[in-house]
């Protein structure tokens, strides 16, 4: 009776935290995307429509999400921001849950403030709080699902009925993330690397493991690739993104965007809805040495703690295999924020990990425990606080399209993109003289951009009353 209490007041606090930080989301609108994701969507118009579309869509999970939000809310935004905000949640009570089985008696914390860095980490606003960026959060949600019955399958080894129950609502689950969004390929790697590091299998234990529970993981991402492969969308999809930049140039391109969203966990207040990052050529453009200086320190770090600290391993090799998807595969973005949704919780882990540890180191050292504990956990409450602060504010610029595009525009002033957006924003508040001059600057960064040259064109008519 007397634990009770000390298992459901974390989950308590967890919720209640990220109730508190991500209640002005509510009040938020549609941005970017979402007007042909969401509201203009020919899929969406109809149950039937959408059945009879299915043949030829991509992300069939999400959009069913979107068609349910529709058929209950309208193009009231606050519904899709509810489902949003519940996902996110239960993505975060799903890490707490699945780690309190992973981490030995004294890193008991271990499970608690991993989950809570990741939920009110601003890092997740722009899956959480932008409605079309519910595919990442949507994903890892069945992602962290499939682990989490996948380790409950695991525990119930001896009993086969439950044991195939748990593992049948895995591969369940595993199909529902990847119907989310594609980047979930990466769980048969994960679940293997979580035998090996954590539960420490080798042999013939891990042989038994592997044939006994990962098969059918396997087969549904071949199953998935292939019929991506066949599927006309993907194809043209494929055809589009090899011809964005050359595989080698998007190879060292993305090695500094990795190095860059480190940067952005550790420094908050640089995040933008539309960074702007450059192309490299060749490995001796500067920063790029310094960037596989930094990543080549982590991975060894990882190598070195594998034994003494597996559960920050398995963090920081969570954090690099959860990248790869978006990372190899060349996109028009080199970074969004969005993409580092799921890597951060492996990032998360690592961090809380090292602390946990070094924590400890430091009991044994000045042999005054409750001294280092109660430090601990107020320098701990202190940061998230500041988290806090941060994710706030980073949910006050989704209000309206002025505030996220003029911070977009300050953190990305040479890239024509967000001046072109912030010409809108300021179009439909009837300020054309200020939509013309973020035209007329989309227009100059980017002579081949048509769109902001279109919207130059027609805010100059409608200013002389012609449009």
């Amino acid at each position: 009776m007397v634990t009770r209490p000390r298992k459901v007041l974390p989950l308590i606090t967890l919720c209640a935290v990220t109730l508190f930080v991500y209640v002005i989301a509510f009040s938020g609108g549609f941005h970017y995307d979402d007007s042909l994701t969401v509201l203009e969507n020919p899929h969406l118009e109809s149950l039937r429509t959408f059945v009879g579309h299915l043949d030829h869509m991509v992300r069939p999970v999400l959009y069913a999400t979107f068609l349910l939000d529709g058929s209950l809310y309208g193009a009231d935004p606050a519904g899709y921001h509810l489902l949003n905000l519940l996902l996110h949640l239960g993505s975060g009570l799903l890490v707490y849950r699945i780690l309190t089985s992973a981490v030995a008696d004294d890193r008991s914390s271990v499970p608690f403030w991993t989950a809570l860095l990741f939920l009110t980490h601003p890092i997740a606003t722009e899956t959480v709080t932008y409605i079309s960026g519910r595919a990442s959060g949507l994903m890892a949600f069945w992602y962290l699902a499939a682990l989490f019955l996948y380790f409950k399958a695991s525990e119930h080894s001896q009993t086969q009925q439950l044991r195939r129950l748990y593992l049948s609502g895995a591969v369940a689950s595993f199909l529902l993330s990847i119907g989310s969004k594609e980047t979930a390929v990466t769980l048969p790697p994960i679940l293997l690397l979580w035998d090996i590091v954590i539960r420490k299998l080798k042999g013939p234990p891990l042989r038994t493991a592997i044939l006994a529970g990962h098969p059918p993981f396997w087969i549904v991402m071949v199953l998935a690739g292939t019929w991506a492969f066949t599927h006309p969308r993907y194809t043209a999809l494929a055809h589009f993104s090899l011809g964005i930049r050359p595989l080698w140039d998007n190879l060292l391109s993305e090695l500094h965007a990795t190095a860059y969203a480190l940067l952005l966990f550790v420094a908050p207040w640089n995040q933008n809805f539309d960074h702007d990052l450059p192309v490299f050529q060749t490995l001796t453009q500067w920063p790029l040495p310094l960037d596989l200086l930094f990543l080549s320190g982590m991975v060894a770090g990882a190598f070195v703690a594998r034994r003494h600290l597996p559960i920050a391993t398995f963090g920081l090799a969570w954090f690099f295999i959860q990248l790869l998807p978006t990372s190899l595969i060349p996109r028009n973005d080199l970074l969004s924020e969005r993409n580092l949704y799921l890597p951060s919780i492996g990032l998360s882990l690592a961090i809380v990990a090292f602390v946990s540890a070094l924590a400890q180191r430091l009991m044994m050292t000045i042999q005054r425990p409750n001294v280092v504990r109660f430090g601990s956990a107020a320098l701990a409450t202190a940061l998230t606080v500041v988290l806090c602060i941060f994710t706030y504010h980073r949910n006050l610029l989704y209000q309206d399209r002025l505030s996220l595009w003029s911070d977009a525009v300050q953190k990305s002033p040479n890239k024509a993109r967000p001046h072109n957006n912030l010409g809108h924003a300021f179009a439909l508040h009837g300020e054309w003289d200020r939509a013309i001059d973020e035209f007329r600057t989309a227009a100059r960064l980017d002579p081949d951009f048509i769109l902001a040259r279109e919207n130059l064109r027609d805010a100059y008519l409608h200013r002389v009353g012609r449009q």
